[in-house]
C-alpha cells in the first residue's frame, strides 16, 4: 500500500453566481448562490482520492477545522469519501471560510479568511502528521500555501529529512518563499503560469497554444537553475495544456483535452494535481500521469464546486483511454 498525506487548509465555500464581477460601489444581482466544501488541502485530499485505486493507495489529511458546524461537516465529508482525517484536529474559533465569486465566463475571484487553518503552528508540525495509523511513514506529502508559511516550511524540511517524496504547489503564491532554499528538497513543483511567473522573476503570460513557442519552453527550464531544483516542474497553462521538465531533459507540452464546456473553473488546478500525484503514486511515468492530470482538470471546469467537481478515477480512464 502507498500512502500519500496533505497537509492544508479545509474552507468552507460560499459561491456567488454572478453575470459579471461589480464595479466599486455598484450593486448587480447574482444568478445563484451555493455553498460547498473546499480548502486547497481539502480539495486535493478528495482529489487524490477519487483519482487514485483504493486497493493500492491511502489517503490521509492533516489540517485544522474550528469547533462549529463547518467544521464538523468539513472533516466528515472527507471521512465519507475514504480520506483518513484522524489528524484533522477540531479547535475553538471558526473554521476557514471562502468567499468566491464565479462569472458566467467559468473565471473565478475568491477570498479566502484562513479562520482554523492559521491556528497551526511549526511547534505542531512533526513526525506523527507523517505516519499513517500512527506507525507507517508516509511515501508522498503533498502540501501548499493556505496553511501559515513556517508551518508550509517546517513540513517540507521535516519531509524531506525523513525522505517523503514532496509534491508542492505554492499557492497562494508569496515571494517569501524564495528565501528559504528548500527548493533542492521537492519532488515535484506544480505551478500555473502567475505562479511561474514569481518564482522566475519574469512574466508569462500564454493566451493561446501558438503562444508555447521555445522561448516559454526555455523559460520554463530555467527555473531548475534558478530555483536550484532537481524534481519534476508541472506547469499548468488552462485552457492551453501544461509543461512538464526536469534538469536533465527538455521540457515536453501537454495538450490540453477540451471541455463540452466550461461551467465553474474552481477546483480544476487541485483536480489536476490529484489525479497527477495518484497516477505517480501508482507507477505511471511522468507522461502518463500529465495525462491523467489534464483530463481531471477538462472535467472539472464542467461542474460546479470545488468539490463536488472533482471527477472520479473511471471518469479520468474514459478520456485517457478513449484518445
Amino acid at each position: 500500500m502507498t500512502h500519500i498525506t496533505i497537509l492544508g487548509s479545509l474552507n468552507y465555500d460560499m459561491v456567488v453566481y454572478t453575470p459579471r464581477v461589480p464595479a466599486g460601489g455598484e450593486t448587480i444581482h447574482s444568478d445563484s448562490f451555493e455553498t460547498h466544501h473546499g480548502g486547497k488541502g481539502a480539495n486535493q485530499a478528495l482529489a487524490v482520492r477519487r483519482l487514485s485505486p483504493r486497493d493500492s493507495i491511502d489517503v490521509a489529511m492533516v489540517g485544522r477545522v474550528g469547533q462549529d458546524g463547518f467544521g464538523r461537516e468539513l472533516k466528515a465529508g472527507l471521512g465519507d469519501a475514504g480520506v483518513d482525517v484522524t489528524q484533522v484536529k477540531q479547535v475553538n474559533g471558526e473554521s476557514g471560510v471562502a468567499v468566491i465569486l464565479v462569472e458566467r465566463s467559468g473565471e473565478n475571484r475568491i477570498l479566502v479568511h484562513g479562520g482554523a487553518n492559521d491556528t497551526f503552528t511549526p511547534e505542531e508540525v512533526n513526525i506523527s502528521m507523517l505516519t499513517s495509523s500512527g506507525s507507517t511513514l508516509t511515501d508522498y506529502l503533498v502540501i501548499q500555501n493556505e496553511l501559515p508559511l513556517p508551518v508550509v516550511k517546517r513540513a517540507i524540511k521535516l519531509a524531506h529529512e525523513n525522505g517523503v517524496k514532496i509534491a508542492y504547489n505554492p499557492s497562494p503564491m508569496s515571494t517569501q518563499i524564495l528565501e528559504w532554499n528548500l527548493f533542492s528538497s521537492i519532488d515535484f513543483l506544480i505551478v500555473n503560469e502567475s505562479e511561474l511567473s514569481a518564482l522566475i522573476g519574469a512574466r508569462i503570460e500564454v493566451s493561446s497554444v501558438t503562444d508555447i513557442d521555445d522561448t516559454i519552453l526555455s523559460t520554463i527550464s530555467s527555473l531548475h537553475e534558478k530555483l536550484k531544483f532537481t524534481g519534476t516542474a508541472v506547469v499548468t497553462l488552462g485552457a492551453n495544456g501544461a509543461v512538464y521538465s526536469t534538469p536533465t531533459s527538455s521540457p515536453r507540452y501537454q495538450s490540453p483535452y477540451i471541455p463540452s464546456s466550461i461551467v465553474d473553473t474552481t477546483g480544476a488546478g487541485d483536480s489536476f494535481l490529484g489525479a497527477f500525484i495518484g497516477a505517480t503514486a501508482s507507477g505511471k511515468t511522468t507522461e502518463e500521469a500529465i495525462k491523467w492530470a489534464s483530463a481531471a482538470g477538462c472535467l472539472a471546469v464542467q461542474k460546479k464546486g470545488a468539490q463536488d467537481s472533482i471527477p472520479f478515477i473511471d471518469e479520468a480512464r474514459v478520456l485517457v483511454e478513449g484518445e
